[in-house]
């Protein structure tokens, strides 16, 4: 094989997994994302400064050896709490008082999507054991009531919900239904 052909096998078979990847993420939770980033401001430096959930940076592949499935279980279970906080319909949240009530709606409407994709990934991951580490102990000290920690989270979120689904999708986090298929 040439090294032309080389290379050129190479970038198929990059852009194959780089586009396999991408799909996890609908057009209509780019929009969701999009619609909260702007309005909530998630793209500002001190959001995006000390990301929360780090670890998902740090560990591009998805190795059962690095102990993902617990802290996505954990993660995802601190997204659960945050959306609970923000979509609590007996209270106006501190991180959507500044908006216009046209503006908390557009917002809400689009958590409650992100919330239902949040949750049906976590329906399908089946918990793992009580593999106990010190970045477990670290997601469990988020302050999810903090509007700086809920912001962090929102900003984040298309970057996790990716990770967990492609790990997911690979075989490295197990369904809770065998009889689950991934879609």
């Amino acid at each position: 094989m040439s090294s032309r052909s080389g290379a050129l096998l190479l970038l198929v078979l990059v852009g194959i997994g780089t586009a396999s990847a991408v799909n996890y993420i609908s057009a209509n939770i780019t929009n969701a994302h999009r619609n909260v980033a702007h309005h909530l401001d998630l793209t500002s430096p001190d959001i995006g400064r000390n990301p929360l959930f780090g670890f998902i940076r740090e560990n591009s592949s998805c190795p059962k050896k690095h102990n993902l499935p617990p802290k996505f279980n954990k993660t995802l279970d601190i997204y659960t709490r945050i959306f609970s906080i923000i979509l609590d319909d007996t209270a106006t949240p501190v991180v959507l008082s500044s908006l216009s009530e046209k503006a908390k709606e557009v917002v809400r409407s689009s958590l409650r999507y992100l919330q239902r994709k949040m949750l049906g990934l976590k329906k399908n991951v089946k918990g793992h054991g009580p593999h106990r580490t010190d970045e477990l102990d670290e997601l469990d000290s988020i302050q999810v009531g903090d509007v700086t920690n809920q912001k962090k989270a929102l900003a984040e979120y298309k970057e996790v919900y990716q990770a967990a689904n492609v790990c997911y999708h690979h075989g490295y986090m197990q369904a809770a239904d065998s009889a689950h298929s991934p879609k």
